[in-house]
């Protein structure tokens, strides 16, 4: 009975843990994109980020409503056939990020590297370069899932994530109050063995007459 009181405790103590530190991690996590989006800046965790494309410019490559891994790349490791992702100088999306291919070598000129580059999809090269101390990341990969995830919550998907979830919940609570209690129902036993025991003890030790 003592060892499955303790193995509960133990397993109530990790649960503890993990739970405290999934919600740090992720009111931290929260609070850095906030502030990152607030600054216009793309947010990175150990040093990738993920980003939505919104444009068939880069199709068959990347489909549009793509989500796409990327890197934090310094721009001197760029090289020509490389896929980037920069903020763009161009006066229609000046400022946002925009994710195009390297078609030449880089150009290093006074002002620092810059990158000509065009839409897989586009007919033509972009009309403004990427600038070198505007670079984003390098991009690594598609993440079809992720993809797959995303376009499945903008139909019924939702519903039934959000029934999955909700019986998740309930399992946990369900949980939650079975473990505590048989951690009660242990205490409880273990409070009547020591009082047994006592009993047992003033009873040897108590002198005959």
């Amino acid at each position: 009975m003592n060892r499955t009181l303790n193995v509960l405790n133990i397993f109530k103590k990790i649960a503890a843990v993990l739970w405290w530190g999934a919600t740090i991690l992720l009111v931290v996590a929260i609070v850095y994109i906030m502030g990152a989006k607030i600054k216009g800046e793309v947010p990175f965790f150990c040093g990738y980020s993920v980003m939505n494309i919104i444009s068939g410019s880069m199709e068959d490559t990347i489909p549009e409503g793509s989500y796409i891994l990327i890197k934090k790349t310094d721009a001197t490791e760029i090289r020509k056939g490389d896929i980037i992702c920069f903020y763009s100088d161009d006066p229609a999306i000046r400022g946002y990020p925009n994710t195009h291919t390297v078609v030449e070598d880089p150009i290093y000129g006074e002002n620092g590297i810059e990158f000509v580059t065009k839409g897989d999809a586009n007919p033509q090269k972009d009309t403004h370069t990427a600038k070198g101390d505007k670079l984003i990341g390098k991009y690594v990969l598609n993440l079809n899932m992720l993809t797959d995830f995303s376009k499945m919550l903008e139909g019924k998907g939702i519903l039934i994530i959000s029934t999955v979830l909700v019986g998740l919940c309930a399992a946990i609570m369900v949980a939650s109050v079975f473990l505590n209690t048989s951690m009660k129902d242990s205490d409880d036993a273990s409070e009547a063995q020591k009082q047994d025991a006592k009993k047992d003890q003033n009873g040897i030790d108590t002198p005959q007459v």
